[in-house]
């Protein structure tokens, strides 16, 4: 039984000058004229996309260009929360315990460095409190005559106030040397021998250390609370140095930058400096070695406060 194709040829599928189906002409009797071909909104790969907004692309392929209109999606822990790889968990409020555990860490990933630097530094520190201080000199020579030694320290002369002052900015430098390792170590969780003594706005530095020995000075004649108020002061003035060092403030701007930062932040802070005072204490009785490790530890841990307390982060250690 054959089919009836109403009077069309059959179809050869062996010629190739056959048209391909879907391919209409004006003498194709398979297909109807191509002015009466229903518009196909689909296209030859389906259902097209609505209008308006482009639809989200996928991510290209590897090795190729992202095709038009994709977005790449935000970096792990970007502005939906999380901690972005290589970085510290810098949210929430900060805690001195956790900046302990921070410096302890990275004074641990470069211990060889933090040791080198810290006795250079209290070797300097010692021999220009032992030269600058004629009176800590007289006090070793009296020790065994009381009255003598009463005599040799209660006698302050011009000399000595300004050997005060050079002393006073010889330990800011002192101290800045450290600082510099410290907020080395803040950017890379732990610092080289080549970062402490990679020195920064030390004109501001040595400002810095004239402005405390004046502020000493001064308050040094206050009767009967002189040395409270010389506490206070220093307590307000504890992050001086990182402003200058790090921000590259002079010396005026930093003690204000200190000052409010300190007053915004003063029950951290206290914790912080009463910690520094217990670790200083038990380094020094530990024959003084202790101090190789409770310095490093303290300056470590005051880095680390000041750049979260500034609100910039800090590097895992």
């Amino acid at each position: 039984m054959s089919d009836s194709t109403g009077g069309v040829p059959p179809r050869d599928p062996q010629d190739p000058d056959e048209r391909r189906p879907g391919t209409p002409g004006p003498d194709d009797p398979w297909q109807p004229p191509y002015e009466q071909l229903p518009a196909d909104p689909s296209g030859p790969h389906g259902p097209s996309a609505p209008q308006g907004p482009s639809a989200p692309q996928g991510p290209p392929a590897y090795g190729q260009y992202a095709p038009e209109g994709y977005t790449p999606p935000p970096p792990y822990g970007g502005p939906y929360g999380g901690t972005p790889y290589g970085r510290a968990p810098d949210e929430g409020p900060v805690r001195v315990g956790a900046a302990f555990s921070w410096a302890w860490s990275s004074f641990g990933r470069s211990v060889g460095p933090w040791l080198g630097a810290t006795f250079v530094v209290l070797a300097i520190g010692i021999a220009a409190s032992w030269l600058l201080t004629p009176s800590l000199r007289d006090a070793f020579a009296t020790l065994g005559n009381p009255a003598a030694l009463e005599a040799a320290t209660a006698e302050v002369t011009l000399t000595d106030t300004l050997l005060g002052a050079v002393l006073s900015v010889v330990s800011t430098l002192l101290g800045a040397v450290l600082v510099h390792g410290a907020l080395a170590a803040t950017s890379r969780g732990a610092a080289t021998f080549g970062d402490f003594f990679a020195l920064r706005n030390v004109p501001g530095i040595l400002m810095l250390g004239l402005v405390n020995a004046l502020i000493d000075l001064l308050l040094a004649y206050v009767p009967g609370i002189g040395g409270v108020l010389q506490l206070i002061v220093s307590f307000f003035l504890v992050a001086a140095i990182f402003f200058v060092v790090h921000s590259g403030q002079d010396a005026i701007t930093a003690i204000r930058s200190s000052a409010t930062l300190v007053a915004r932040n003063l029950g951290t802070v206290l914790v912080a400096v009463l910690l520094t005072l217990a670790l200083t204490f038990v380094g020094a009785l530990l024959l003084g070695l202790g101090l190789l490790v409770a310095v490093p530890v303290t300056v470590l841990l005051g880095a680390y406060l000041f750049r979260r307390l500034v609100g910039e982060p800090v590097a895992p250690a």
